[in-house]
């Protein structure tokens, strides 16, 4: 596989550490951050629920499952990646592998990706950082926004 040059996509990242308990709620807690940050539109939060439920995003990694909400670029202001703490057992979701089965994410990777070249290249990338279970693992135990941030952009710099 080659190298993707992420920094041409290169995406602002945040962290940050979610409140809620429920899927939706957590969708629109994360989603509504990123619009007061300018990133998305308020319309955002909407269309990632509609997404999330015909095309699901859990995914059972090791030693924590995650989940990479996202939707279309057209709510997409500019290019992030909000990188959710979750708290206790997780937040629900089904799994992209088999809707059947859900996974409690510990990690959520909401992603707004203003273009579909960005959006491939970026998924891509967020795989690979996602497969490591020693940055997994960091994000989990991390104390604060600042710390996941910094796990994560290490992991798509260095990754």
């Amino acid at each position: 596989m080659s190298k993707i040059d992420i920094q041409t996509v290169m995406p602002q990242i945040m962290g940050y550490q979610i409140t809620g308990t429920e899927r939706d709620d957590v969708l629109t807690e994360m989603a509504d951050f990123l619009a007061s940050m300018g990133m998305v539109k308020p319309t955002y939060a909407k269309a990632v629920i509609d997404r999330e439920n015909i095309y699901p995003t859990g995914i059972c990694t090791e030693p924590y499952p995650v989940a990479i909400p996202h939707c279309e670029r057209d709510g997409v202001l500019k290019t992030a990646i909000l990188v959710g703490q979750t708290r206790n057992n997780g937040i629900t979701f089904q799994r992209i592998d088999d809707t059947d089965l859900n996974v409690d994410a510990k990690v959520i990777f909401m992603l707004a990706v203003d273009t579909n070249q960005g959006q491939l290249e970026v998924i891509s990338k967020l795989m690979d950082v996602i497969q490591d279970e020693k940055v997994v693992e960091e994000i989990v135990h991390a104390k604060t926004c600042e710390m996941i941030k910094e796990i994560v952009t290490n992991a798509f710099m260095n990754g």
